[in-house]
């Protein structure tokens, strides 16, 4: 995914934090650049960047529910394929898809 989609994305979201007050969910996004960091980019930066530009338009729990079960969804669909390097966005955007439908 692109950087400035990414970007776009998360700048579009200031609006409406301060028009209408939302405040912004960070804490899973600053959470996965962490262990990005700490893992040494085992997991991407992509990763979190993309959460901390969701967090400006999904609430807490929602951008929780979706990188848990993008989480899930990753390490189910590297098991039974024997992978053992995967990109997370899919994922998140499944869990997404799913949730929305649930």
């Amino acid at each position: 995914m692109s950087l400035s989609v990414i970007l776009e994305l998360g700048c579009s979201g200031i609006l409406p934090v301060l028009y209408k007050g939302y405040t912004p969910q960070w804490g899973p996004g600053l959470l996965v650049l962490a262990a990005g960091f700490i893992s040494r980019e085992q997991i991407g930066y992509g990763d979190g960047w993309l959460l901390l530009a969701l967090g400006m338009w999904m609430p807490l729990l929602d951008l929780l529910y979706m990188l848990f079960l993008g989480i899930g969804l990753g390490v189910l669909y590297g098991f039974c394929f024997r992978q053992k390097e995967l990109p997370l966005v899919p994922f998140l955007t499944a869990a997404y898809v799913i949730g929305e439908w649930i």
